[in-house]
C-alpha cells in the first residue's frame, strides 16, 4: 500500500493512472481545480483513492469577497508546489476571476522580507497558501509586515496563521484531526478487502471562519454583528488593553468600588456624625450674646440712668449637665444604632461581593454556552453539507437539504440570543464593578478552589456525599454563621439599644436631672442721655454673674413616662423574637445552601458523563446518516440530545461554583475578602472537626 501527505506527492500519486497497489492520496487540496480523477464521490479508479477537502479554493475565495471585498488579490505560493503543479498558478488566477478580481501570484520561499518585497503595488488583498520553508519567527514577520500595509490576509490554514496575525481561514475546526482519523478508516476498510476505488473522497465539514479582531482592528476592518455571530473569534481584545480578572480579583474590585456598597459606606459615616450629636448632650454647652440698644432721648432721660440712650452688652451663659439621664440614654442608644448600621453595611457588603461573583460566574457560563451553540451551529452546517452531498449521489432527496437550511437558520438565531446575553451579562458585571461599559475585561475560567473556603481543602468536597459527614459540616457552619452573621449582628445592636431605652423609661419615674448653670453679663459701653448713672444705693455694678444647680423631674405628664416604658418592654420582647426568627433563617439558608451544593457537587460527574455519550451517540448517528443508514429526523435527535447535555456540563461546574459561593454568604465570610491569617483559623477549625471522627 502507498500513502502520501504531502501536497505534491500526492497530487502526483492521484494523476497517476491506477496503481499496482493500494494507494491513497492523503492532501489533495482541491480535486476539481488539480484535475484529479473523480466520479461522484469515489475516484471511480481501482486501487486509488484521496482526501478531498470539503472547502474548496473557489469557495473561501468567494466568502472572502464577501466579508471583505477585494479587486487585485496577491497569491502566495510555494516554489516547489508551483513547479510540480504547472497548473497551479493559473488555476489560482481564474479562481480570483471567478469571484470578480485579478490575481498576481507570488512565489514564495521562507524569508519574509524576500516575500513582502515581492508583492507589488495596487493589491488590496493577500491569500495565503501553506509555506513549508517559513519558520513561525519569519511567519510573524510576514504577518505583521502584512499588517502593517493594511492589506487582509485570508490564509487557507486556520492554525497557527489566524492567530498569528492573518485575518482570516475557513479551514474547518480540528480539520487535521479529521483528517488524520480519514485516512485511517481509508487504511482500515483496504485492509478489510474494500476497492480503494471505491471509498468515498470527499472529507464532510463545514467551513467555519476564524477571525482575528486583533487584525481587523489595525488594518481599519469592522466585521458586522452578523459574522461576529458566526465567526470564531481570535484576538478579541480589539479594543486596547484589556484588564484581566480572576473571580477572586473581580470580587475585591466591588469590594473596593461598587456604588451601592459606597452608598452603604456613606450612611455609616453619617451614623458616626449622629452618634457625635448624641453625645453632645452629655457635654457642656455655652452661648454668648452682644447687644446693642438704641433708645428715645427723652426715655432714657426720665430713666434715671436705668437705659442709656445708647448701650452696648453683653455676656456668656453655659449648662453643664452632671447627670440627664435621658442623654446618657440617647448616646448609648445611638452608639448601638451605629454597630447596627454597621453590621447592616457588612451585609450589604456581603451582597454586594456575592452579586458580582454570581455575574462574573454568569458571564463564563453564557460564554461556555454560547461556544455551545456555536458548535451545534458547526455540526449543523457540516450535516447541510452531508445533506447536500447525499442529494448530489441520489441517496436523498431535496428535502432533507431544506430542513437543514431550517435547522442552520434555527441556530444561527440561537447563537445570536447567546452572543446577546453575554453582552448583557458582561455590562452587568461591569456596573457591579463601577467601570465603564466600555473598558474591555478578559475574565480567567474559575475553579472551585479559587475562592471557596470550603474547597480549599478538596477532602472536605467528598463530605457532600456522606449523610452522617455532611450532617457535621452542616452543624458547624451553621455555628461559624451564627457567629458571623450580619443580619444577626444588626438585631443584637438593636436589641442592646432598646435594653437601655427600657431602662431610661424605668428610671424617668425616680431619677431626676442634675445641671449646673450660670454665665456673666456685662455693660460695655453707653452713651447719650441716661448714660451717666446716678450713684444711689438701688443702682447695681455693669459686670454681674451667677452660679445654680438645677434638679428637675416632672412630677406628672399624663402617663407619658408610663406608656414609654411599656412601649420599650414590647419592643424589646419583639426585637428578642425576631432574633429568633434570625437564627432560624440563618440555620436554614446554610443548611439549605449546603443542600443545593452537595446536589450540584454530585451533578459534576454526572452531566460530564451525560454529555460526552451523546457526543459518542451524535458521532455515531453522523456518520450512519452521511452513509444513508439513519434519517434526518434521528440524526436531528442525536444533535439535540448533545446540545443539551452539553450544555448541562457546561452549566454544572458554573452551578457548582456559585452553590459554594452561596454557602459562603450564608456562613457570613468570603475567603476571597479575608486574610490569609483569618483563611487559616478558619481550616484549622475544619481540621478540628475531621479529627473528630
Amino acid at each position: 500500500m502507498v500513502i502520501t501527505l504531502g501536497p505534491i506527492g500526492s497530487h502526483l500519486l492521484a494523476r497517476s493512472g491506477r496503481p499496482a497497489k493500494p494507494a491513497i492520496a492523503g492532501m489533495i487540496i482541491d480535486a476539481a481545480w488539480q484535475d484529479v480523477p473523480r466520479q461522484g464521490d469515489v475516484s471511480g479508479v481501482p486501487n486509488l483513492t484521496f482526501i478531498d477537502q470539503s472547502y474548496p479554493v473557489e469557495r473561501s475565495l468567494a466568502d472572502f469577497q464577501r466579508l471583505r471585498p477585494f479587486r487585485r488579490l496577491a497569491v502566495l505560493l510555494d516554489r516547489d508546489l508551483m513547479q510540480a503543479l504547472p497548473r497551479l498558478g493559473p488555476g489560482t488566477a481564474a479562481l480570483a476571476r471567478a469571484v470578480g478580481a485579478d490575481a498576481v501570484i507570488v512565489p514564495s520561499g521562507g524569508d519574509a522580507s524576500e516575500i513582502l518585497a515581492a508583492l507589488p503595488e495596487g493589491i488590496d488583498a493577500v491569500y495565503l497558501t501553506p509555506l513549508p520553508d517559513l519558520s513561525d519567527g519569519e511567519l510573524a514577520a510576514l504577518l505583521s509586515g502584512l499588517k502593517a500595509r493594511r492589506l487582509p490576509t485570508l490564509s487557507w490554514r486556520a492554525v497557527p496563521e489566524v492567530p498569528a496575525g492573518a485575518l482570516a481561514s475557513w479551514e474547518p475546526a480540528a480539520n487535521w484531526q479529521r483528517h488524520a482519523r480519514r485516512i485511517a478508516v481509508d487504511l482500515q476498510r483496504i485492509v478489510s478487502g474494500e476497492d480503494a476505488g471505491r471509498l468515498p473522497v470527499r472529507l464532510l465539514s463545514a467551513p467555519r471562519l476564524l477571525l482575528n479582531l486583533s487584525t481587523a482592528r489595525a488594518i481599519g476592518f469592522s466585521p458586522s454583528r452578523s459574522v461576529l455571530t458566526d465567526a470564531e473569534l481570535t484576538g478579541v481584545d480589539s479594543t486596547g488593553a484589556a484588564d484581566t480578572l480572576s473571580l477572586a480579583q473581580a470580587m475585591r474590585v466591588a469590594a473596593a468600588v461598587n456604588l451601592d456598597l459606597a452608598a452603604a459606606n456613606l450612611t455609616v459615616a453619617s451614623g458616626n456624625q449622629n452618634v457625635r450629636l448624641a453625645r453632645s448632650n452629655l457635654l457642656p454647652q455655652a452661648e454668648s450674646w452682644l447687644t446693642q440698644t438704641f433708645t428715645r432721648e427723652q426715655t432714657a432721660s426720665a430713666s434715671l440712668g436705668q437705659q442709656s440712650e445708647r448701650q452696648l452688652d453683653g455676656g456668656v451663659s453655659f449648662t453643664l449637665p452632671l447627670y440627664v439621664e435621658q442623654a446618657r440614654a440617647g448616646y448609648a442608644v445611638e452608639r448601638h444604632r451605629q454597630q447596627g448600621r454597621e453590621a447592616e453595611r457588612d451585609g450589604v457588603l456581603l451582597d454586594v461581593v456575592l452579586e458580582a461573583a454570581t455575574n462574573y460566574l454568569n458571564v463564563l457560563r453564557l460564554q461556555t454556552l454560547a461556544e455551545v451553540r456555536r458548535t451545534n451551529l458547526s455540526r449543523t452546517r457540516s450535516n447541510l453539507e452531508i445533506a447536500r452531498l447525499r442529494e448530489g449521489i441520489g441517496s436523498s432527496g431535496r428535502a432533507d437539504v431544506y430542513r437543514w437550511q431550517g435547522e442552520v437558520a434555527n441556530a444561527r438565531q440561537d447563537l445570536i440570543e447567546a452572543e446577546a446575553q453575554v453582552r448583557t451579562a458582561m455590562l452587568e458585571l461591569k456596573r457591579m464593578l463601577n467601570w465603564s461599559f466600555d473598558r474591555p475585561l478578559a475574565q480567567l475560567a474559575a475553579q472551585p478552589g479559587d475562592v471557596a473556603l470550603l474547597a480549599q481543602d478538596s477532602t472536605l468536597l467528598e463530605w457532600l456525599d456522606d449523610p452522617v459527614r455532611f450532617t457535621m459540616l452542616s452543624g458547624f457552619l451553621v455555628s461559624e454563621a451564627l457567629k458571623a452573621s450580619p443580619e444577626l449582628m444588626a438585631n443584637d445592636a438593636a436589641i442592646a439599644a432598646q435594653q437601655r431605652q427600657e431602662t431610661a423609661a424605668a428610671r424617668a419615674f425616680w431619677l431626676p436631672d442634675l445641671a449646673l448653670q450660670g454665665g456673666f453679663a456685662n455693660v460695655f459701653d453707653r452713651g447719650g442721655a441716661g448714660s451717666s448713672v446716678p450713684s444711689s444705693p438701688g443702682s447695681g455694678p455693669d459686670l454681674t454673674w451667677q452660679f445654680r444647680f438645677q434638679l428637675s423631674m416632672p412630677l406628672f405628664n399624663g402617663q407619658k413616662r408610663t406608656a414609654a416604658r411599656a412601649q420599650a418592654a414590647i419592643d424589646l420582647e419583639r426585637l428578642e423574637v425576631r432574633r429568633q426568627s434570625l437564627r432560624q433563617a440563618v440555620d436554614q439558608r446554610v443548611r439549605s445552601a449546603l443542600e443545593s451544593a452537595a446536589a450540584s457537587y454530585a451533578a459534576l460527574a454526572l452531566t460530564g458523563e451525560a454529555a460526552q455519550a451523546a457526543g459518542q451517540n451524535y458521532e455515531l448517528v453522523s456518520d450512519a446518516y452521511a452513509r444513508g443508514a439513519a434519517s434526518i429526523t434521528g440524526l436531528i435527535d442525536a444533535q439535540t440530545s448533545a446540545l443539551n447535555a452539553a450544555e448541562s456540563a457546561a452549566n454544572a461546574v458554573h452551578e457548582f461554583l456559585l452553590d459554594l459561593l452561596q454557602v459562603e454568604r450564608a456562613t457570613g465570610a468570603f475567603g476571597s475578602l479575608q486574610q490569609p491569617q483569618q483563611r487559616q483559623a478558619f481550616l484549622d477549625r475544619l481540621n478540628t472537626l475531621k479529627e473528630k471522627l
